[in-house]
């Protein structure tokens, strides 16, 4: 069995060449890296060919799943490996997932950003752990198709097309879409918690309020448009958002409203400390486990970080909900 490593890449030359390296550590040997370059800056061709691996670069900017989809067209191998270019994959990585596909008749695979603690500022660590954790969270029959880094049959992303490149890639949509088709298709996806990889990515608090803006007004509108909510109801999950989020996004804007509204009576004071106490019980087990792997005073900063993380959320749903009307009234 041959892998081919489809690394989709721009301006990221120093995160590329961190990631090149780890996949030179792969313990694992039967496999080829195709780069795409998406109109970079700074052409890394030479870079990635003194690896000994392709490197395609594109004439523009055409998006993350555009140049997936044409590094697919360049894969010889049996298992199209995904992987963003600042991902750090572990030594066993490759061979976990062609362990995997031998022994199993899943059509696709999905890893996750592994817990280890990576340079950085405290928004990255916090963005970090919390994605470790709702993966940790969620079931291993999974139903989203995870491009940062997941595996999927060659053969069989060729009989669905690809990904689909209208998708931009700041909301995530494409991996949600995909993972559908590849459910509507009768095949399955393994959510694999051990297959991890160090993400290399870095935020200010300003980029992941953003980030997580963007992400839920674009799964939102994927749902509405994807007519995707009946079955979001029926699981209560989204990919690796569950119920005690949506609660959680409804206390915070209970929390900021009454404490503003406090500064003028304080019969709202009241408010203010249920809405409170409701946000840290649900969230109580990420906050036990950020306390776990940090110290106290890391847990201290990230309680207010979350809630401004999942007022950004909410705003992000509302503008996605009022973007899909938009889009209906157009048509």
């Amino acid at each position: 069995m041959k892998l081919s490593i489809i690394i989709p890449v721009r301006d990221r030359s120093d995160s590329l060449k961190r990631c090149l390296e780890s996949v030179e550590e792969s313990e694992f040997r039967q496999f080829e890296v195709i780069v795409v370059d998406d109109g970079s800056r700074e052409d890394c061709s030479e870079m990635v060919r003194e690896y000994g691996y392709k490197a395609l670069r594109l004439k523009g900017q055409f998006g993350a799943w555009y140049a997936r989809n044409k590094g697919a067209e360049l894969a010889d191998g049996d298992i199209l490996v995904f992987l963003d270019s600042d991902m750090i994959l572990r030594p066993d990585t490759l061979n976990r997932i062609r362990n995997f596909f031998l022994r199993n008749h899943y059509g696709a695979l999905s890893g996750v950003c592994g817990g280890r603690r990576i340079e950085g500022n405290f928004a990255t660590q916090y963005k970090n752990l919390w994605m470790y954790y709702s993966y940790l969270r969620s079931p291993e029959n999974f139903d989203w198709f995870i491009s940062g880094i997941g595996a999927v049959k060659r053969d069989l992303f060729s009989d669905l097309k690809g990904f689909d490149v209208s998708f931009d890639v700041k909301t995530g949509g494409g991996d949600l879409e995909f993972g559908r088709r590849l459910k509507e298709a009768g095949q399955k996806i393994f959510l694999d918690k051990e297959l991890q990889a160090e993400h290399l990515k870095q935020y200010t608090l300003l980029r992941l309020i953003r980030n997580d803006y963007n992400r839920s007004k674009g799964w939102f509108k994927l749902v509405l448009g994807k007519k995707m909510v009946r079955d979001v109801v029926k699981k209560l999950r989204i990919a690796n958002i569950y119920p005690g989020f949506i609660i959680s996004v409804v206390a915070a804007f209970l929390l900021l409203l009454s404490l503003f509204l406090s500064l003028w009576s304080n019969k709202f004071l009241l408010v203010t400390i249920a809405s409170g106490l409701i946000f840290i019980t649900v969230n109580y087990p990420l906050f036990r486990f950020l306390q776990k792997r940090e110290k106290l005073r890391f847990l201290l900063k990230a309680i207010p970080l979350s809630v401004v993380d999942h007022l950004a959320s909410g705003i992000g749903v509302v503008a996605g909900g009022l973007s899909y009307l938009s889009s209906r009234r157009g048509k």
